[in-house]
């Protein structure tokens, strides 16, 4: 059987480069140079898989917030959202090596009370889910994500 594909790949190249592409092995990826962009990153810090997990919960929690029928799961996402917060309130963003010396326990101080402002803000957002507020839970959830965008500009390291 190698054989016969032998002429037939050979065939394939000249005339079609993107067959030859196409006959891969399955399970076979392709190789990545340095300059391409990977695909998925791996968090570097303990506070970037904290912050992956909650990014995970929060995205399914946006999609099913307008459904009532999905509340009990919500109000789930919710509290593994708050556990993510309060976690990732006892660390330090990784841009604070980024600080003169001085600067740097106004600046934790700082992000531990936008933290504790988000976390705040779930219990409302559990509190409209138990009410079957969708209504207001969305409501919540724009005002959330707005306190995250804010909270990224001011604490996350930029992207590389």
């Amino acid at each position: 059987m190698k054989k016969r594909l032998l002429p037939l790949a050979l065939v394939l190249t000249l005339f079609s480069p993107s067959a030859v592409l196409m006959m891969r092995a399955e399970g076979e990826a392709p190789a990545h140079k340095e300059g391409d962009k990977a695909v998925s990153k791996e968090p570097e810090t303990e506070l970037g898989k904290v912050m992956e997990d909650l990014s995970r919960s929060w995205r399914k929690l946006r999609k099913q917030a307008a459904d009532a029928a999905s509340n009990a799961s919500s109000i789930e996402l919710v509290a593994a959202i708050g556990a993510a917060t309060e976690k990732a309130a006892t660390l330090q963003p990784d841009k604070t090596k980024d600080l003169p010396e001085a600067d740097r326990a106004k600046y934790v101080e700082g992000y531990k009370t936008k933290m504790k402002e988000f976390t705040t803000k779930l219990a409302s957002l559990t509190a409209a889910f138990k009410a079957n507020d969708n209504t207001a839970a969305q409501a919540l959830i724009k005002e959330l994500g707005q306190m995250q965008r804010e909270g990224h500009k001011e604490y996350k390291r930029p992207d590389k």
